[in-house]
């Protein structure tokens, strides 16, 4: 006879394979396992989604979407894009520096791969189409560029990596703005040679009137980063604090600054915000019952265990998880490798003493790299519906973009001191 331990994985892995959205896998293959082991009550179901709510910091979630959709809809992207075309537009590549530049300034506002993919994407894409850049090239560059967006804080991915850790999420928003960084001049280099190669055309050097012009357009917006990491550094403000000023900041650039939000446009607004926020509360209330019935278990000392006595190599172990986490995700999305991974990762990074807000960062960017892999990658279902390309051709796209971002991901995974540099300077060690 099957253990219940067994029945919980087997039951997981077969509503996975049976395309059970993820959040009833985990509740259905967690409830399998009470019932089995017989000496728990079946309220504690209950008690275990609901307590999986119960932190103030994850009501900075649905504030920061709001906040993000709110961006989208106020014309402010293309503000951003104009001011990042003025700064970068004469270099070899053009609109695909543009690209990159204006997803890293997006990215400290909206905290989200697909809110960025979504939004600054479709401008990015028309921008680069008129310009008679190639479709392929200009459908890579915008999903690889949007994967920035959770790495350049304020992250939502990281609020929800802190709170199950109880790593500070101040210092993991720090802890990603070098690793950013590194991404975009990477994602730029390759443009380079990508445009070099293909002879791809240049506007000429912008005026430094124009340079003005565009800053003092999209200066309103590039405030946001300013209050909200600011905030939170200074301790002024928590992040849920910080994720209700960028709402509200939001609202006060679309509807007083830009004037192109109205009572219809919000409603609309909070709408898609609501549908983007249910579907993770609620995977976030059903992982909190299958990752406690996995460390009832054990399972995450089972495989640092084993990780540790099998492999003992710290570099090949750091290379294990990184490909662990890639190949689950092309096949689970953001949150739910998130949820089911990380009380094993936490496991092994006490024992190889890591810092968690080096973990944190590496794990986000291996599920950022995600978003782009077939075939759960979400950023690749945007970009085939906003570039009217088959699946297929925007994946092909995609490959030579994975290249840089997994040259970033093993740069920061074997060089910690990039990520944690900057919060041990602002908040000590």
């Amino acid at each position: 006879m099957f253990s219940p331990v067994l029945i919980l994985l087997i039951s997981f892995l077969i509503l996975i394979l049976l395309n059970c959205p993820i959040a009833f896998s985990m509740g259905i293959s967690s409830a399998i396992y009470l019932i089995l082991k017989g000496r728990f009550s079946l309220i504690m179901i209950v008690q275990l989604m609901t307590s999986g709510l119960e932190n103030f910091t994850l009501l900075a979630i649905p504030f920061f979407i709001v906040a993000g959709q709110i961006m989208n809809s106020a014309g402010i992207t293309q503000k951003i894009f104009d001011f990042a075309n003025s700064l970068v537009g004469h270099v070899k590549g053009g609109l695909g520096h543009v690209n990159v530049l204006a997803s890293m300034i997006f990215a400290g506002m909206s905290g989200s791969a697909v809110a960025d993919t979504a939004g600054l994407g479709m401008v990015e894409l028309k921008a680069m189409f008129d310009e008679g850049y190639d479709k392929s090239f200009s459908v890579g560059i915008t999903g690889a560029s949007s994967t920035i967006g959770p790495i350049i804080p304020p992250s939502i991915t990281l609020i929800l990596f802190g709170a199950m850790t109880g790593t500070s999420t101040g210092r993991l928003f720090l802890g990603g703005v070098i690793p950013g960084v590194i991404m975009g001049i990477l994602l730029m280099i390759t443009v380079y040679f990508v445009a070099k190669r293909d002879n791809y055309p240049v506007k000429s050097r912008s005026s430094i009137k124009e340079i003005k012009r565009t800053f003092y357009k999209a200066f309103p917006a590039l405030l946001m980063p300013v209050i909200v990491i600011g905030g939170i550094i200074t301790g002024v403000t928590t992040v849920t604090e910080a994720g209700a000023i960028s709402v509200v900041y939001a609202l006060f650039l679309g509807i007083v600054i830009n004037k192109e939000i109205g009572i219809k446009e919000l409603i609309h607004t909070l709408e898609k915000a609501i549908m983007a926020t249910v579907p993770i509360m609620f995977i976030l209330a059903t992982a909190r019952l299958f990752a406690w019935c996995i460390i009832m278990e054990k399972i995450p000392k089972f495989f640092t265990d084993f990780l540790i006595n099998s492999v003992g190599d710290r570099t090949l172990i750091l290379l294990l998880i990184n490909v662990g986490l890639l190949i689950a995700g092309c096949f689970m999305s953001v949150t739910a490798v998130l949820i089911t991974t990380t009380p094993i990762l936490v496991e092994v990074a006490l024992a190889l003493k890591l810092d968690l807000v080096h973990v944190g960062v590496v794990v986000v960017l291996n599920l950022m790299i995600g978003l782009l892999t077939p075939p759960v990658g979400w950023s690749l279902y945007i970009l085939s519906d906003i570039a009217k390309m088959s699946f297929g051709d925007v994946v092909k796209a995609t490959i030579p973009f994975l290249i840089p971002l997994i040259v970033a991901l093993l740069i920061i995974t074997f060089n910690p001191i990039l990520v944690i540099f900057l919060p041990n300077m602002i908040f000590g060690r």
